[in-house]
């Protein structure tokens, strides 16, 4: 049995929850929804002559310290443009190098009405989706389709013709989720952007060049893309802990009531593990594995006055140790997405957690998926885990750390479904926690 403290297990938690900063950063950018495929472009959005090819790069940037490239390359011709988009991520996760390549490929036409993207990540894997007259298909599957959207790496093409845009967009390298996403100018060359996915809104500033590509973004996370020189964009960087890099300190030191206080625009979610006051420099939160929390019972728990149903609870726990089992701690996996963590085989604190979900879901266990926060010695850090309901309550699950019920250490900011929206939705809740104290 492998030790739940080892220093690999441990380095494993630590892990950020949001599966691949720029992932975030290129939805934030995205604003615009095209015209039906059956809707012929008006004519001054035609160009009378094809603009020249251009290329841009941009260094990615966390914390101060730089953790990435984009290039982005225009090809255009009289039926329309190819727009591709390479992003290669490297950092640290504790002493781990991970390394994280996207590309993406996007062919429209003269209009900029897209009809197909291509994406490719490394780890990750491929997607293609082809647009018809009923709308996008995903490779070929006629049953996994998208509504009337636009890849959000197009926008920014959009922005630069029109200038403003609201509308409906996909995320290529996030499973293909979709939002609404509105950019309105508020300065001279000075944009915001607000993009809502899975229930959750994220916000990030453009500011604009002179021939109206964007010269940088900064997300609400922290994440800086600044347009660059080939010879800039070419320039090696040491790699950066990101887990340091996104890791909240606590002041003081923890007593036997183990609260905290947190600061930030946050509204706790009455998960099981916590128990939230009002405080004078902000939240005060109680941690325990006994707190019970006050979700709302599923839709289909017993009604009131019903003979109790059996106590789940060691199914939960044959769940947790079965997930355990089968997963390997892995600092430098890619982005978990929702569909392959059934059968993952390695991964970090989101497979788990996804893993656990999706199996507890099979066995008709009602199940969701936390993204917050973790006390990690004198430091906060990213994680997710699940709550399940045990047919009389709920209770926190840790399957990275063997813990049903869990508790007492974990700081929920936000619950939702176990897929790829739910996944964007709970990252956009971690920047809103600011500080943290020792009460």
């Amino acid at each position: 049995m492998r030790s739940i403290d080892s220093p690999q297990r441990s380095a494993l938690l630590r892990a950020p929850a949001k599966p691949g900063l720029a992932i975030a950063l290129a939805a934030l950018v995205a604003c615009a929804r095209p015209p039906a495929p059956d809707v012929a472009p008006r004519e001054s959005q035609v160009p009378h002559e094809p603009p020249g090819d251009r290329v841009r790069r941009y260094t990615i940037w966390l914390g101060g310290a730089r953790i990435g490239t984009a290039v982005e390359t225009e090809a255009w011709s009289a039926a329309g443009v190819t727009l591709a988009r390479a992003e290669s991520l490297r950092f640290l996760r504790e002493e781990t190098p991970v390394s994280i390549e996207t590309a993406i490929e996007i062919a429209a036409d003269a209009a900029l009405v897209p009809a197909r993207v291509a994406w490719t990540g490394t780890p990750g894997g491929r997607a293609t989706a082809i647009r018809g007259p009923a709308g996008w298909t995903v490779d070929g599957d006629a049953r996994r389709t998208l509504p009337d959207a636009i890849p959000a790496e197009l926008v920014p093409l959009l922005a630069r013709r029109d200038g403003r845009f609201a509308g409906r967009v996909f995320l290529p390298a996030r499973a293909f989720v979709v939002g609404e996403v509105r950019i309105d100018p508020v300065a001279p060359r000075r944009l915001i952007a607000r993009l809502q996915a899975g229930g959750a809104v994220t916000e990030s500033t453009i500011d604009v060049d002179a021939d109206g590509s964007y010269a940088r973004i900064v997300d609400g996370d922290g994440v800086i893309a600044i347009r660059a020189t080939a010879a800039q964009a070419a320039e090696p960087f040491p790699l950066v802990d990101l887990i340091a890099a996104t890791a909240i300190p606590i002041a003081g030191a923890p007593g036997p009531e183990r609260h905290l206080v947190i600061a930030g625009d946050v509204a706790l979610p009455a998960v099981p593990g916590q128990a939230a006051g009002a405080h004078p420099g902000g939240v005060e939160l109680a941690l325990s594995p006994r707190l019970a929390g006050d979700l709302p019972p599923p839709p289909l728990s017993s009604p009131p006055g019903a003979a109790p149903p059996p106590d789940r609870t060691p199914a939960i726990r044959a769940l947790v140790a079965q997930v355990r089992a089968r997963i390997e701690p892995d600092l430098a996996a890619g982005p978990a997405f929702a569909a392959a963590a059934p059968a993952a085989t390695a991964g970090d604190c989101t497979t788990y957690a996804l893993a656990y979900a999706a199996h507890a879901a099979r066995a008709g266990i009602p199940t969701r998926v936390v993204t917050g926060f973790r006390v990690d010695g004198d430091r906060l850090v990213r994680h997710r885990w699940a709550v399940s309901w045990t047919g009389r309550g709920w209770i926190a699950i840790d399957a990275a750390f063997g813990a049903a019920p869990a508790g007492g250490d974990l700081i929920g900011l936000a619950v939702h479904d176990a897929d790829d929206a739910g996944l964007v939705a709970g990252a956009a809740a971690l920047a809103r926690l600011r500080g943290a104290a020792w009460r």
